[in-house]
């Protein structure tokens, strides 16, 4: 828990010349738009992709015929392969 005191020497050593003419209602609208900044930055770390198990064998079998190949993976016939293969896991 953040003390009251840390935040206010916070604000006025290095934020206080900044915000010092928001006065009302533009301060409270400054407020919930750095809030709603500060939220959009701490989903990206917290919220993680849905990954399905199939994903996830989709791409050992894309690993594993890449690795038995032996080739680029940029190949067309290897493409085909694994687009194949993943889509008979996925779907």
């Amino acid at each position: 828990m953040v003390k009251k005191y840390n935040i206010r020497h916070q604000y006025e050593s290095h934020h206080a010349e900044r915000y010092r003419g928001l006065q009302g209602q533009p301060r409270r609208e400054k407020v919930k738009e750095l809030i709603a900044g500060f939220k959009k930055q701490q989903s990206v770390f917290t919220s993680r992709p849905d990954i399905s198990a199939a994903d996830v064998k989709a791409s050992y079998f894309i690993a594993n015929d890449i690795a038995l190949a032996s080739k680029p993976c940029c190949e067309v016939e290897i493409v085909k392969t694994c687009i194949l293969k993943a889509a008979e896991v996925l779907f």
